[in-house]
């Protein structure tokens, strides 16, 4: 583990479910006091929609409660904002505004805050305040209408929420920026306050980019034939396991080629681009999944790697749990790790006093955090008993 290099920066952290959490949790791991504020009671809804996910999500924070809709737990809120370096809120564009907790607000209180809102179109715009899910951001970056069977319609077969974890990494790398630019700017005076509007379809649609422009480089083909691949896919074995083969340069295609026995592909010069190998995919992927299942998936993993072919299992969670690649980079814990899941995969950017999150009720550190914003733990209880927090 190495150094926690946001040990100075605090933030306040009032998102639920993936997008905001997921971003701060890699903030906390870099050494970050984050403090999650819930309801009471009932908390973040994650607890109750997959609770290890939100241990995993919420490790390494402080967690405390607040009534948003009660005076008392607006001006709570507003005078730990007065004091942290970042906000991160993931409500409906309107709803802090209404509260009073908005950009606008806080930052009359404190001028240099980094104030950052993940949402589902952004702050602006006709889809503004339009409910939604992670499908639905799929559906308008344009990614459903190219998943799936080549030949057939849109389909949902991405296994994690893709749309939700591209916010969470463009919230975290606009949040860093922003502490680089604050840090620059201490240095000749009072930093300006920074408000960040993050749209979750429009991350999504930028990580869209590089397949829209092989799109418009391929003059615009249908789904049939633009996501139509060749030597480049999943592959059923022998013992009814599966494997991948991810074939894209010509040097990789011969070796393949040559593993396989298939020699008259291999000649084929027709066949010597990586584009031409796509458009001839019937041609080529009945050869190759016949050739495929005559041998188990050991084999294949064996002398497909040994021939210097892009190839790997198709591992479930119990293989991936297994798995020698990341149990030797200590990815997936082992008994020496106390069972703790990593949460960054760069261990010397991670704060060496990181730990595995515990079973933290809403409003664990109400007392720690709120008596030193100089409240009594008698006030506190009052507080508790107006249901203020």
């Amino acid at each position: 583990m190495g150094y926690a290099f946001l040990k100075n920066v605090s933030v306040l952290d009032c998102s639920t479910l993936i997008p905001g959490p997921y971003c701060t949790m890699i903030l906390a791991e870099m050494g970050a006091e984050v403090i999650k504020v819930e309801r009471a009671v009932t908390g973040d809804g994650m607890r109750d929609v997959i609770p290890g996910c939100f241990d995993y999500l919420n490790g390494n924070k402080r967690f405390i409660t607040l009534n948003l809709k009660h005076e008392k737990g607006i001006k709570l809120f507003m005078k730990i904002a007065e004091k942290v370096d970042v906000i991160v809120e993931g409500f409906r564009p309107g709803t802090a505004k209404r509260l009073g907790i908005d950009f606008d607000s806080v930052k009359k209180i404190n001028p240099s805050i980094i104030y950052c809102a993940i949402s589902g179109y952004g702050q602006t715009g006709p889809y503004t305040n339009l409910p939604s899910h992670d499908i639905n951001y799929q559906g308008l970056s344009g990614l459903l209408s190219l998943s799936g069977d080549p030949e057939a319609g849109p389909e949902f077969p991405d296994g994690f929420q893709v749309a939700d974890l591209s916010a969470s990494m463009f919230a975290l790398t606009s949040i860093l920026a922003a502490l680089n630019g604050k840090a620059a700017r201490m240095k000749t005076g009072q930093p300006d306050p920074i408000y960040l509007d993050i749209s979750i379809s429009e991350t999504l649609a930028m990580w869209m980019m590089p397949r829209y422009f092989e799109y418009k480089g391929w003059n615009r083909p249908p789904k049939s034939k633009f996501m139509g691949r060749g030597p480049y896919g999943v592959f059923k074995t022998k013992d009814k396991k599966y494997i991948t083969i991810g074939v894209v340069e010509n040097h990789f295609w011969l070796n393949l080629c040559k593993v396989l026995g298939l020699d008259d592909l291999a000649s084929d010069q027709s066949l010597n681009t990586w584009h031409a190998r796509n458009q001839a995919r019937e041609k080529i992927v009945p050869r190759l999944k016949e050739a495929i299942k005559q041998q188990d998936s050991e084999y294949w993993l064996k002398v497909l790697t040994e021939a210097d072919v892009p190839a790997a299992p198709v591992n479930d969670f119990e293989d991936w749990m297994d798995n020698p690649q990341f149990k030797y980079r200590k990815f997936i814990p082992g008994e020496a790790d106390n069972k703790r899941f990593r949460r960054f995969p760069v261990d010397n950017l991670i704060n060496a006093d990181s730990n595995e999150s515990v079973k933290a009720e809403p409003g664990k550190d109400n007392s720690t955090i709120f008596s030193k914003l100089g409240l009594s733990q008698k006030e506190i209880d009052i507080l508790k008993k107006e249901k203020a927090i």
